[in-house]
C-alpha cells in the first residue's frame, strides 16, 4: 500500500511528494527497489523476503522522496510494537543537498511518533553529515563518539522497558530484531556481546542479523537463540556457528544478557542443540560470573586466559576461555 504524506517544493524549485509504502506490496515494489540498488547480497535478500511477505509480524515502511514519480530518496523502517530500525536511508547523488532527505525525515518521525513508536535506532559514521541530521531529530550516541544511535520517546523507556519478568528462549526472528537492538543499544557489562561477529559494547545489529537469518534458513550448523519476556523485551541473545577460522571443524558459542537477567543464562546455554564430535569454545570477560557458571553446569571447562586482549571503555581486558570437547 502507498500513500502520500506530504508534498514540498524544493529550492530548486522542484516538486518533491513524500510518501510511504507499507510492505509487501508488489505493485510498489518497483518504485523502491531502483533507489536500493545498490544494497549488498544479503540485503537484497532481506528486501526479497520483506516484499514476498516472509517477514510478518515484523511491519516495514519504506518513506520516498519522489520527483516526477521516481524514488529519488529512500528511509526504511523495520517495526514492531512501537519499536523500529531505521535503516537504508539514501539520497541518489544527483539530488543530493537539495534537503530532501530532510524533509523525509521529517514525515517518517511525524508519523513514527503518531503511531505511538517509543524508541528507534540507527547507524551511521560518527560526526558525519548524517550524523548531525539524526542528531537534530533527537538521536543520540549509545555511548561517545559512537555511530550507533537511538532515539527514546521519553528517558525512563528502557528501565522499563527491561523490568524483572519471566523470560521464555525463542529461536531467531524477525519480529523480535527492533527489540534484540534495544538490548544491543545498552552500555555497561557485558563488553563482550558477539566474538564471532566482532561485537563488543553497545553497537547495532543489522547487517549482522540479516546474514545470520539468511544462514539459519540455509543451513543447519548455524543457531540463533533469542531470550524475550512477556512484554516482548529481547534481554539476551547467543549465536552457535562453525568457526571459520578452523574450516568450521570448531564450533563458536557466544552468548550475553542484561545484567537483570543472568538467571537466564542456563535455559539459553541449555536451548541449543551442540554438535556431537565436535569442540565448542565461548569467550567471557574474567569478572562475569553468572556466564562462567553457567558455561561449567553445561560442561564446559576453563581452557585458557588470553591476557590482554580487548580494550573497552578505556581498559585492556582479559578473555576467558571456556570449551566443551565432544
Amino acid at each position: 500500500m502507498y500513500t502520500q504524506i506530504a508534498a514540498s517544493t524544493l529550492r530548486t524549485g522542484e516538486k518533491l511528494e513524500i510518501g510511504v509504502v507499507l510492505a509487501p506490496d508488489d505493485d510498489y515494489a518497483p518504485l523502491v527497489r531502483p533507489i536500493l540498488a545498490h544494497k549488498y547480497s544479503n540485503e537484497q535478500w532481506h528486501l526479497d523476503e520483506v516484499f514476498a511477505g516472509r517477514v510478518s509480524p515484523l511491519e516495514t515502511r519504506f518513506y520516498l522522496g519522489c520527483l516526477n514519480d521516481r524514488a529519488v530518496c529512500n528511509i526504511m523502517v523495520s517495526e514492531h510494537d512501537g519499536i523500529g530500525i531505521l535503516s537504508h536511508v539514501y539520497t541518489a547523488p544527483e539530488h543530493r543537498r537539495k534537503g530532501v532527505a530532510r524533509l523525509v525525515m521529517t514525515e517518517q518521525m511525524a508519523d513514527f511518533k503518531a503511531r505511538d513508536g517509543r524508541y528507534l535506532t540507527l547507524s551511521t559514521g560518527y560526526d558525519t553529515h548524517p550524523y548531525y541530521l539524526y542528531h537534530g531529530f533527537g538521536f543520540r550516541s549509545v555511548e561517545p563518539e559512537s555511530g550507533h544511535m537511538k532515539y527514546m520517546e521519553h528517558a525512563a523507556y528502557e528501565r522499563e522497558h527491561f523490568r524483572g519478568g519471566r523470560a521464555r528462549v525463542v529461536p531467531g526472528d524477525w519480529k523480535n530484531w527492533p527489540s534484540l537492538n534495544v538490548f544491543c543499544a545498552q552500555s555497561g557489562p557485558p563488553s563482550l556481546r558477539n566474538v564471532g561477529l566482532g561485537h563488543i559494547g553497545p553497537r547495532m545489529f543489522e547487517g549482522a542479523y540479516l546474514g545470520l537469518m539468511k544462514q539459519t534458513r540455509e543451513a543447519d550448523d548455524v543457531q540463533v537463540r533469542l531470550m524475550v519476556t512477556e512484554r516482548g523485551a529481547v534481554t539476551g541473545y547467543a549465536t552457535l556457528a562453525p568457526d571459520t577460522r578452523w574450516r568450521g571443524e570448531t564450533f563458536l558459542l557466544d552468548l550475553a544478557v542484561h545484567s537483570a537477567f543472568t538467571a537466564q543464562l542456563k535455559p539459553l546455554l541449555d536451548s541449543f542443540a551442540l554438535p556431537t564430535g565436535r569442540k565448542v569454545i565461548c569467550h567471557v570477560e574474567p569478572d562475569d560470573g553468572p556466564k562462567s557458571a553457567a558455561l561449567r553446569d553445561a560442561g564446559f571447562i576453563h581452557e585458557a586466559t588470553l591476557r590482554k586482549q580487548f580494550r573497552s571503555a578505556g581498559k585492556v581486558m582479559d578473555v576467558e576461555v571456556y570449551a566443551r570437547h565432544a
